[in-house]
């Protein structure tokens, strides 16, 4: 055969993806012509297809040898790059290939998705806009410049993007589960379904889809439903560790420990050692339950600790007398911290009125929180309600956090050295009635927590209508140890505290509504 035809050939089974048969007739190209560019190039993608990513490495760089401004292979570099996490050398490659030539679209696309891993959004943005200018038609542009509009906190122009989308290919899966997951995110669970349900009708085996069914019905307090959507998840993909995550947290809220331990201990996704250890602490194991948190804390020494782990050292000193060092916050009750916001703002304007309004129109969609006595909480994100008229109050409580990290500048508390730099705000309403009350629970995706006070009746007697922060509720009784704080509060007060603590609320007796805005700090990768 000549070495047009074993390079033909070559290129026939690359087509049909047969790596390896391709792999062998770009290697008789190479024995015949060392230095054709071609199979260099094509061999190195092989390899980049088998996940032999040095190789596939060795190969672009062996292209760039001979030709420097050789395009396909300096992108295909980069690509390689970006796969094993070396962003920045990423970066330099795909800028090289749009100097080279400005009209490469699928350099500037990877440009973008480079900066979009760093979180850098908005040069992301500026990447996809102008592969856009390029290729009116490129789909997967216009769905990637709708992540980072979201990652930014643009919804709107997010939901635009991903419909652009969907006009080039209608059934285009990726966009259809984002525009899903945008509604998911705004508390619309409806449109949010029927999202979701159309790509189900598209592709039945989207396990994406199936897994965020799954987390709209757990949202919405159908354990029954969302546990299935999590198992069909799971049965298409058994390695799906987000479903097999989600299955578990549910579990875990149901308060079946035992179950929720057999999923949790066999995957390594988010908190999941987190929620094992409180499974540990729920069912009492004590000599397993040090085992693990020793574990734990030594794996996670120098990096980022979470909220639990801080809960579970502190409640295992008090439970089981377990002397460990908490990463996260030793002393908890020392970082509670209460303010007036009517002495810092027009309370009643920006806080109270906006608030009323937005529960005046009746159309806020609802949680099923099992913990809540007599009241309401509302689902999804407050802040992503009406975004301009809810940014005033967004913005006093970045202000007051900044203001509570200069409060504990001196502190060696880990939840302070190690505050996140990047994070959002997640927030929601509270509203109670007479006898209305809140059970004992902490926020296991928070960092720091709070609430502000939009309306607390008047007149009502003793500590009726309190907050109380505490390391375990059960030992409260125990006046040897500071395990809890009573905090009184009025309209217009915010406390702030460490996400670690547990808290409950006090029974009150009023005619008045118990109003309160809580939020909580999550910090973002």
């Amino acid at each position: 055969m000549s070495l047009k035809e074993i390079f033909e050939l070559a290129i026939k089974n690359h087509q049909n993806n047969n790596l390896k048969a391709a792999e062998n007739f770009y290697k008789k190209t190479l024995k015949i012509e060392p230095n054709h560019m071609g199979a260099l190039n094509n061999l190195g993608l092989v390899f980049k297809g088998l996940g032999e990513l040095e190789k596939a490495s060795n190969h672009f760089k062996n292209v760039i040898e001979i030709d420097p401004n050789h395009t396909f292979a300096l992108n295909n570099l980069g690509l390689v790059l970006q796969e094993v996490g070396k962003f920045e050398k990423a970066l330099n490659y795909f800028k090289k290939v749009i100097e080279i030539d400005p009209s490469y679209k699928d350099a500037h696309f990877n440009y973008g998705n480079t900066f979009s891993s760093l979180n850098e959004y908005q040069k992301a943005l500026n990447c996809y806009q102008k592969v856009i200018e390029i290729d009116p038609s490129y789909k997967q542009a216009f769905n990637n410049l709708g992540v980072a509009f979201q990652e930014l906190g643009r919804y709107q122009e997010a939901l635009n993007s991903y419909q652009k989308a969907i006009q080039i290919d209608p059934g285009y899966k990726d966009a259809l589960n984002n525009i899903g997951g945008i509604f998911k995110k705004l508390g619309q669970y409806k449109k949010a379904m029927s999202f979701y349900e159309k790509l189900i009708k598209i592709d039945p085996n989207y396990k994406d889809a199936l897994n965020n069914i799954g987390v709209v019905f757990h949202e919405l307090g159908q354990y029954e439903k969302a546990m299935s959507f999590y198992e069909k998840a799971i049965k298409i993909d058994p390695n799906f560790t987000r479903a097999h995550f989600n299955r578990g947290v549910l579990l875990y809220e149901r308060g079946k420990y035992e179950n929720a331990m057999e999923v949790l201990k066999l995957i390594n996704f988010k908190n999941s050692n987190s929620y094992l250890l409180s499974c540990l602490f729920k069912l009492d194991r004590p000599s397993v339950f040090q085992e693990l948190l020793n574990k734990i804390i030594k794996i996670k020494e120098g990096n980022s600790f979470d909220a639990m782990i801080g809960s579970s050292c502190s409640r295992s000193k008090l439970k089981y007398g377990i002397n460990i060092s908490n990463p996260f916050c030793n002393d908890p009750l020392n970082y509670v911290l209460k303010r007036n916001l009517t002495e810092l703002c027009d309370f009643n304007n920006i806080f109270v009125k906006t608030i009323r309004n937005i529960l005046d129109k009746n159309n806020i969609p609802l949680k099923n929180q099992g913990l809540l006595t007599n009241g309401i909480q509302t689902s999804g994100n407050f802040f992503n309600y009406e975004v301009e008229v809810t940014n005033k109050i967004k913005n006093i409580i970045h202000s007051e956090i900044e203001n509570y990290k200069k409060n504990f500048a001196n502190t060696d508390e880990g939840f302070l050295k190690k505050f996140p730099h990047r994070y959002t705000l997640n927030a929601w309403l509270v509203s109670m009635k007479s006898g209305g009350k809140l059970d004992a629970h902490m926020h296991e995706n928070g960092w720091l927590s709070g609430s502000i006070y939009i309306n607390v009746p008047k007149n009502i007697k003793g500590d009726s209508g309190n907050l109380v922060v505490c390391i375990e509720k059960d030992y409260e009784k125990d006046k040897k140890q500071n395990v809890k704080k009573s905090i009184n509060v009025v309209t217009g007060n915010m406390c702030l505290f460490p996400a670690s603590l547990l808290h409950y609320t006090v029974p009150f007796e009023s005619e008045e509504e118990r109003i309160v805005l809580a939020f909580d700090v999550i910090a973002k990768n």
